[in-house]
């Protein structure tokens, strides 16, 4: 989608699963397209391990192949987009009608829900203070500057401000 080409660091089967560690799976309209059964099988590690697994958009159907949104509070494109792309789909009394949705060690996203996707993912690898994402989140989902200068002045000294 768009042409974008994404050169990778490791191969999937190099790629540590461990609690410490983040699967972000990235929209797409390919999930259920074979060529991407080897990382659907590394995100059903990193879940069954207690890592975090982390789906937006399209990726949320990869989870439900899997069954991880049967019995789990979860987000999407509604559940009909599920209902469609996955017709085992049995997580409709847990889907929540949220941009984004956090459950333990499953995060997904709408394709609206970017943002505070971005946001629980800063927060589970806790890159910032709470303060600081607070305002960082302000000022990126309002665009007003008054949130602009309260990021920077939570942020410690020698980060640019």
């Amino acid at each position: 989608m768009g042409g974008m080409t994404i050169v990778p660091d490791c191969l999937i089967e190099d790629i540590v699963v461990s609690e410490t560690n983040l699967l972000l799976l990235p929209g797409a309209n390919t999930w259920n397209d074979q060529r991407h059964g080897a990382i659907i099988k590394k995100a059903d590690e990193f879940h069954s391990s207690g890592a975090t697994v982390c789906a937006i958009c399209g990726s949320t159907a990869a989870l439900e192949g899997l069954g991880l949104l049967d019995q789990r509070p979860h987000t999407s494109n509604g559940p009909g987009f599920l209902e469609m792309v996955s017709p085992g789909y049995q997580g409709q009394n847990f889907y929540v009608d949220e941009p984004s949705v956090a459950d333990d060690n499953l995060l997904t996203a709408s394709s609206t829900g970017g943002l505070l996707w971005t946001k629980q993912i800063i927060e589970r690898l806790g890159v910032f203070e709470a303060n600081t994402l607070e305002a960082w989140y302000a000022y990126f989902s309002t665009g007003e500057l008054e949130h602009f200068f309260a990021l920077m002045q939570t942020l410690p000294p020698g980060n640019g401000n």
